[in-house]
Formats: C-alpha cells, structure tokens, sequence
C-alpha cells in the first residue's frame, strides 16, 4: 500500500512539474483561491487616470477605481503592449516552460493580435518553444470560467492539443449577462447616444447586454427598475444556461455588492444552486461600463 501511494505521490509531482503553464489578462476574473490553485498567471492591461499609467490590478484596485470614479474622476484604458508580451514570452521560452495564453475578446481590444505578433517572433528566435495563443471571445468572468476549467485540466496532465480543444469547446459554451445602472458611461464609449442614455438615467431604464459570437458587446433588452432587471437577467439565464444546478456561476460587479446579493437571492431559487461566486469587476473593464455594473457568466453547455 505505502509502495502504491508513493509511486501515486510521484505520478501526480511529475505530471504537475510537465504541467502547461497559463497565462491570462487582467480583464480576466477569477477568485484569488482559484488564481493560486491553478497557479494562473494574470498580465496586466493599463489603466490611465490623467498622466499617471497603473498596471491593472496590481497599482490600482477596483475599490480604489471605482470610489474615484463615483467623485467624477474619468479613465482611460490600453491594451497590454507588444512588448510585455515579448519580454514574458522570451522568458518562458528561455526556461523551457510550455504555455497558453488565453486572451480577452479580441472584439473589445487589440490584446490578442498584439499576443499574436509576440508569439511569432518570440518562435522565429525559439522555434522549439512550445507556445499557444487563444482568442476567447470572452471578458471578465466569462473569461475566468474558461481559464478555470482550461488551468485545472492543464494542472492534470493534459497535452497542449487537448488544451486547445477544451479552450475552444468553453469558448464555445460560455456565456454572459451585464446591466449597468448608469447609462452615462455605455454614452461616453459610444455605445449609446447622449439622448439615451439622458433619458434612461432619468426613468431608471436599463439595459441587458451579452457578448456575441464576435466577442462583442450587444443590448438583448431592458428593464425599469431593479426587480423587473433581475428577473430578466434570471430568465435570460434560464433560457440560456445547461444544467445549472451543476455549474460554478461567476458574478461580477463594480461596487454594487447589494445588486449582486440580490440577484444571488433570486437565482439560487430558480437555478437550485448556491455555487456562485460574487467578484469585483476589474478595472480595466469597468473604466467602460461605471460603478453600479453586475455581470453574471455561466455555460450554455455542460460536458
């Protein structure tokens, strides 16, 4: 018995130590405790206030952002650039280590096309280096829930053709459902115009927005009021979602922990579950969408 559970001990630490490292964005949310276990690499996009440029997540934090932007201060974003991805990439190349990374929409960035770049000329100097780069097509917790599932299999065992496939199913299956309470900052990316969004602020109006297959933001509907907007964002989930009860659902939101309880509240009765798991929405995505965001991922489709 000892004999067979050191043979198992050894399996799992070698299977571990081959083990394909990923990497993700900023614009992704996962739990820390699932960022750690899976031993998930974060690169940060940029958040610009004024002159001043923070590294998303690690010298601002969605408190911070989002108390700053209640007292009227306004941000700007940027993509990670070229050369951050080159610097990583050629360091992991050096040292041998495979990896995947797994980037946000490319409909809402240019991320991944600069992820691209990187790779082929960090494999034009390490033609051996063992390197994949994905377009998701998802944002935020949507992205989170693909890279949990992608890290975990990676964590046991899986081979990089088996990564890619699994990447592309989840990428395939996930889903989204955002509001914002105030339409002034869907107006200011130009999403909305001035009229809308003057008009919607005033009767309390808001909209229901998912990501499509291109990766990019659309309206599916709206509500008046926050009870007639949870209870559409529940049935849109219903008429969307597999196998809830089964699922990890994630929810993220911009300083708007009351709206996220609230929704929990109803959908733990519609859906069966209380696996859900309530984040803050990064920065670098509520730069665009304000203070008051919920969001809430889960897949169309369970294996």
């Amino acid at each position: 018995m000892r004999a067979a559970l050191a043979v198992t001990v050894e399996n799992n630490a070698e299977r571990k130590a081959m083990s394909i490292k990923i990497l993700t964005d900023s614009a992704c949310d996962m739990p820390a405790e699932e960022l750690e276990k899976y031993d998930v690499e974060l690169m940060p996009l940029y958040v610009i206030e004024g002159e001043k440029t923070y590294l998303d997540g690690i010298e601002i934090t969605p408190e911070v952002l989002y108390s700053k932007m209640r007292r009227g201060v306004h941000y700007k974003t940027s993509q990670i650039p070229y050369a951050d991805f080159v610097k990583r990439f050629t360091e992991l190349a050096e040292a041998l280590v495979p990896f995947m990374y797994l980037s946000f929409s490319s409909g809402l960035s240019g991320t991944y096309q600069a992820a691209m770049l990187a790779k082929r000329d960090v494999l034009e100097k390490y033609p051996d280096a063992n390197i994949e780069v994905l377009d998701t097509k998802a944002v935020t917790g949507g992205l989170g829930l693909i890279v949990r599932e992608v890290a975990e299999a990676a964590q046991n065992g899986a081979s990089m053709e088996e990564l890619v496939k699994l990447s592309c199913y989840y990428a395939a299956h996930i889903r989204h459902v955002f509001t914002v309470t105030d339409l002034e900052y869907l107006y200011r990316g130009g999403r909305l115009n001035k009229g809308t969004a003057i008009v919607g602020n005033m009767l309390k109006i808001s909209p229901l927005l998912d990501v499509d297959e291109n990766g990019e933001l659309r309206q599916v509907d709206k509500a008046r009021g926050e009870k007639k907007l949870l209870k559409k964002m529940v049935e849109y989930i219903e008429e969307k979602g597999d196998k809830l009860s089964e699922q990890t659902i994630y929810i993220t939101h911009a300083d708007n922990m009351p709206l996220a309880e609230s929704f929990v509240k109803i959908a733990s009765k519609h859906f069966k579950t209380d696996n859900f798991k309530i984040m803050p929405l990064a920065p670098i995505i509520g730069t665009h969408s304000g203070p008051g965001t919920l969001a809430v991922f889960f897949f169309d489709e369970v294996k």
